[in-house]
């Protein structure tokens, strides 16, 4: 009897874990809701601009500056479109300010100097302009507003290509 338990037991037990498994697969390939969709891209884009304001600023790198000169003239083009879209809409609101992440990144980057500034500011670039990338991509295959699907197709590549160079960027210059 105690093996039929055990045996049973293993089984319910290997079943729950499955669907814990499928659940979470599922809900990581949900569609993302548009106003999230909005908020989080206004949100990098102006952690962007932000943070690339400071690295002009603050670092001696000038891999780092370059980047930070691209960062910002490409991100000035993408947020003039969705600005343009979202004028347009009355059920659409861009956020004003960065969420409490990206405000923590910026005040930790304002307090830091010289290789600490740096090696900082490369983390972060890497870690937005990833999460960036993922997002254009999931929103262009399965948002559900087909202006904004359109935006995130044609951003798609400017992100892709920041995240690239953001991963290229030396760690310590």
């Amino acid at each position: 009897m105690a093996q039929i338990t055990h045996r049973t037991r293993r089984t319910l037990l290997q079943g729950f874990a499955g669907l814990a498994l499928l659940g979470s697969t599922a809900a990581a390939q949900s569609s993302v809701p548009t106003q999230d969709f909005v908020r989080q891209t206004a949100i990098a884009q102006m952690f962007g601009m932000e943070s690339a304001t400071l690295a002009l600023h603050k670092s001696n790198s000038p891999a780092i500056k370059d980047f930070a000169h691209d960062l910002a003239s490409q991100q000035g083009a993408v947020t003039s479109g969705l600005r343009r879209i979202v004028a347009k809409r009355s059920d659409i609101a861009l956020p004003d300010r960065p969420d409490g992440r990206h405000l923590d990144l910026l005040r930790d980057l304002t307090d830091k100097q010289g290789t600490a500034f740096d090696k900082a500011y490369v983390e972060a670039q890497r870690s937005t302009h990833h999460d960036v990338a993922v997002l254009m991509e999931r929103y262009a295959k399965e948002g559900d507003d087909p202006e904004l699907k359109s935006f995130a197709a044609q951003s798609l590549p400017v992100f892709r290509e920041l995240d690239r160079k953001a991963q290229g960027l030396p760690v310590t210059p």
